[in-house]
């Protein structure tokens, strides 16, 4: 055995790029929230003012919250599965042996074409 075994720095390479993904997708989350959040509680509270009022106009706040709420998540959840993406390329890129070469090693199961 000529070659060095490597996999205590593969792992601790992984465990950076996950903390640096994490702190870039919680950066990301926190942007986009201090952005839609405040309309989203004006929102509410605008719900919260119209309580016992008209069924049918609290039940489309209650809809534009819900909305909104939903778009928030799923922004969110695009931001985090972006930043996961890149940390896998990026991991695959930092961690890549020179002799496997730009197109890496082959693969170990077969693709379907």
């Amino acid at each position: 055995m000529d070659r060095p075994d490597h996999s205590n720095d593969l792992l601790a390479t992984g465990a950076l790029m996950s903390a640096a993904s994490a702190v870039r997708a919680g950066g990301g989350c926190l942007e986009l929230w201090s952005q839609r959040v405040p309309p989203l509680v004006r929102l509410a509270a605008e719900l919260d003012e119209h309580r016992e009022g008209a069924s049918q106009e609290r039940d489309a706040i209650e809809g534009r919250v819900r909305e909104e709420m939903m778009a928030l998540a799923r922004e969110s959840a695009e931001i985090v599965m972006r930043e996961i993406r890149r940390g896998l390329e990026d991991l695959d890129t930092f961690t890549r042996s020179e002799d496997q070469g730009p197109a890496g090693a082959a693969r170990p199961y077969r693709a379907k074409p």
